[in-house]
C-alpha cells in the first residue's frame, strides 16, 4: 500500500510540473527568449534607421561575456537605455557558461528589458552542449551582416575551440566587398575572438578585404592594439563584471571608442611589432 501511494504521488507530481510547462532536465535544445532572435532585432534596427538622418553620427554599445553576471547585464541593460545616442547593443558572445538552455534564459530574462535592438554574435562557451543548436533556435544565423546609416556591419564566427572550418573567409571578404552603387563610409567586422595564433593571417585578410575596424571580447579585459605591419585597429572589450562594456561612436569620417568601467574613457589602439 505504501508503494502504491509512492508511485500516485510520484506520477501525480510529474503531471503538475509538466501542466506548469516546468523543464524536468536542463538538456534542452530551446530557450525561452522572446524577441532575442537576429531577424527581429535587424528589422527594429531597420525601424529605429528610418527615424535618422543618413549623415547622422551615431554610437552603438558593445557587451560581451556576460554568462556569470546576469545582474551585472540586467543593470547594463538599463543604464544603456537612458542614453539615446545609443541606437543599438551589439552582444559578443558567452551568453552562456556551458551552452545549456536555463543558462541562455538567465541573460534574456535581463536583454528583454532593452528599449534598443541587440544584434548577438556566437561566443566559443555559447557552443558547448546544446549550445549550437540552442543558439540557431534562439537567435539564428553564426554568421550575418547589417548596414545602418552607411556603415556596414559583418559578424562572424570564428570560435575554433568549438567549430569546425571557421571562420567563413569567402563569406567575408564577399561581405566587404563594395558594389559600384553602394554608399558605405565604414566597414566594421565584429566576431567573439579577436584574431589569434590559428588564425595568423586573418588580420590582413580583413585589411585587405576593405574592413576598417574590428571588435571582439573573449579576454575579459579591455585590449586595443594594431599590428605595425597590417595598421587595422582591433577592440576587446571586457567581461561584463561591475558593468564593463564599450561605446562606439560613428560619424562619417571617423570611429572612436571608449572603454566603461562603468565609467567611461576614450580608448586609442597600441601598435605593436
Amino acid at each position: 500500500m505504501k508503494l502504491i501511494k509512492q508511485i500516485s504521488t510520484l506520477v501525480i507530481s510529474t503531471l503538475l510540473l509538466s501542466a506548469c510547462d516546468y523543464e524536468l532536465s536542463p538538456w534542452e535544445t530551446d530557450a525561452h527568449c522572446p524577441g532575442m532572435t537576429i531577424s527581429e532585432n535587424l528589422e527594429w534596427l531597420k525601424e529605429v534607421e528610418s527615424t535618422i538622418s543618413p549623415t547622422a553620427d551615431f554610437q552603438f554599445a558593445i557587451v560581451g561575456d556576460p554568462q556569470q553576471f546576469p545582474k551585472d547585464l540586467e543593470n547594463t541593460i538599463e543604464r544603456l537605455n537612458k542614453n539615446d545616442s545609443i541606437k543599438f547593443i551589439v552582444l559578443l558572445g558567452d551568453i552562456a557558461e556551458t551552452g545549456i538552455a536555463q543558462e541562455f534564459e538567465w541573460a534574456c530574462k535581463a536583454l528583454e528589458k532593452t528599449t534598443k535592438p541587440i544584434l548577438s554574435v556566437v561566443g566559443n562557451h555559447d557552443g558547448l552542449s546544446f549550445g549550437q543548436e540552442i543558439w540557431r533556435n534562439t537567435f539564428g544565423p553564426f554568421d550575418y551582416s547589417f548596414t545602418f546609416l552607411e556603415t556596414k556591419f559583418i559578424a562572424f564566427n570564428n570560435n575554433q575551440y568549438e567549430f569546425e572550418n571557421v571562420p567563413d573567409v569567402s563569406w567575408i571578404e564577399a561581405e566587404a566587398a563594395v558594389n559600384e552603387e553602394e554608399k558605405r563610409n565604414h566597414t566594421i567586422a565584429m566576431s567573439h575572438i579577436k584574431p589569434w595564433e590559428n588564425q595568423p593571417t586573418l588580420s590582413a585578410t580583413l585589411k585587405e578585404a576593405g574592413v576598417d575596424y574590428t571588435f571582439h571580447t573573449h579576454d575579459h579585459k579591455f585590449i586595443h592594439f594594431q599590428d605595425s605591419d597590417i595598421m587595422l585597429p582591433h577592440h576587446v572589450t571586457a567581461n561584463n563584471l561591475g558593468q564593463q562594456h564599450a561605446i562606439v561612436t560613428i560619424t562619417p569620417e571617423t570611429i572612436e571608442v571608449e572603454d566603461c568601467t562603468p565609467a567611461c574613457e576614450l580608448s586609442f589602439p597600441t601598435t605593436r611589432n
